[in-house]
């Protein structure tokens, strides 16, 4: 009786890996009938046909539509005398009034299939960005390829030329950019902007969205992508961009810093400091005139780098000099970014949203007026660094050696 029921268990544990193993996916492609989109480039279009003819009005509808495909098989190995390899990624672009029109187009035009999936990035434009993009991403919230974590990014020239890219560190630009954005995540997750960050703010009213501006360089006669700002947006339109030092000021301001540099510069020397950790508590409230005020208070730890100068100093002068030093810095380049902000009327910090959580019911009776009130709004900023060890030596080598 025991072996009987020992024998049915058998059974029915090997009937069940069976079924594991011989189990499909309902949605199964095979590999080499699709292709795998690792880009996504938005593009005003780029109207040929006005040269030819300059009283042709462009068509404001249509855009250039890029996308990046990776090669699912990797490209032949020929002989290596010829000094020549094929890249890893293919460009295919059309001309459509939709982002969904062009991809099926191309879709229907390819021997393969369209995969969406393992899109990693989406490239606006610059002129395709100040124009107004709500309506040109409509298909990456409704199409349920199009994932909601794909970063979004601004290009600053045509977001093609950058998907074009042919760079030394990586064949594939999509993922080199996708690469860099991880590794300025690990500094702070408010460099990394997703397409689900993107549209919370477009979507929230008083809240202006920003994304990272990539710029293509050539260097050395090499082709280059590399960080220039960051584009700010009023409503759906890009309306003007933070300079990569203001974007740090704004970076600074939303807290959440697990390292970084900053460089501060005076008439007695240069100080670099390694920022250790700096977190920010933001607070938004009204002055008894009426007028909003708002409040950003910093905390850092550094750690100086490197020293260069200060020779009329002691040592015991030094830190606390050092101290106000780098506050100083903190403090003018988060003013530098909000100023631009203010003149933008672009609530960056999310500053309106804040005052309609805390305040609902004054909330109703300023909200037609909050660009305004952003533009005057009071700053109350406070900075406070530790510095706890200057490196291996307490002096700069100018202070060591004393001047004959």
């Amino acid at each position: 009786m025991k072996r009987q029921w020992l024998s049915r268990w058998s059974f029915l544990i090997l009937l069940l890996l069976f079924s594991l193993l011989l189990a499909g996916c309902w949605d199964y492609h095979e590999l080499e009938n699709l292709f795998i989109v690792t880009g996504v480039g938005l593009d005003q279009v780029a109207d040929s046909d006005k040269e030819e003819d300059p009283d042709k009005e462009a068509n404001t509808e249509k855009m250039d539509v890029t996308l990046q495909i990776g090669k699912t098989q990797s490209p032949s190995t020929g002989s290596s005398d010829t000094g020549t390899q094929k890249s890893s990624a293919i460009l295919l672009k059309t001309a459509k009034d939709t982002t969904m029109e062009s991809i099926m187009q191309l879709d229907q035009d390819s021997s393969r299939t369209m995969l969406l999936h393992h899109n990693q990035v989406m490239l606006l434009g610059r002129d395709l960005a100040k124009s107004g993009i709500e309506n040109r991403i409509d298909a990456f919230l409704r199409n349920q390829q199009m994932r909601m974590e794909v970063l979004v990014m601004v290009a600053d020239r045509r977001a093609e030329d950058i998907l074009a890219a042919e760079l030394e560190e990586e064949e594939i630009s999509s993922m080199y950019l996708y690469g860099m954005m991880q590794d300025l995540y690990n500094v702070s997750p408010h460099y990394k902007i997703r397409m689900l960050d993107f549209v919370s703010r477009l979507r929230d009213g008083t809240s202006s969205a920003v994304a990272p501006i990539v710029e293509l360089v050539e260097q050395e006669d090499k082709e280059r992508l590399k960080l220039k700002g960051m584009a700010i947006f009023k409503k759906d339109k890009m309306v003007g961009s933070l300079s990569s030092q203001e974007m740090q000021g704004y970076i600074w301001t939303m807290g959440n810093v697990k390292q970084g540099a900053l460089a501060a510069q005076t008439d007695l020397g240069r100080a670099v400091f390694r920022i250790v950790k700096l977190e920010a508590k933001r607070d938004i409230g009204l002055n008894p005139n009426g007028s909003i005020r708002g409040t950003i208070s910093v905390y850092a730890t550094l750690a100086l780098t490197e020293l260069r100068g200060f020779s009329g100093m002691t040592p015991l002068e030094l830190m606390p000099y050092l101290v106000t030093l780098s506050e100083n810095e903190i403090k003018r380049q988060i003013r530098d970014a909000f100023k631009v902000a203010q003149e933008l009327d672009a609530d960056i910090y999310r500053f309106g949203l804040d005052f309609h959580r805390r305040h609902p019911k004054v909330w109703k009776t300023i909200e037609e007026q909050w660009d305004q009130l952003f533009r005057e709004m009071d700053l109350d900023l406070q900075v406070k660094v530790k510095l706890p060890a200057t490196g291996q030596i307490a002096k700069s080598l100018e202070m060591e050696e004393p001047k004959p």
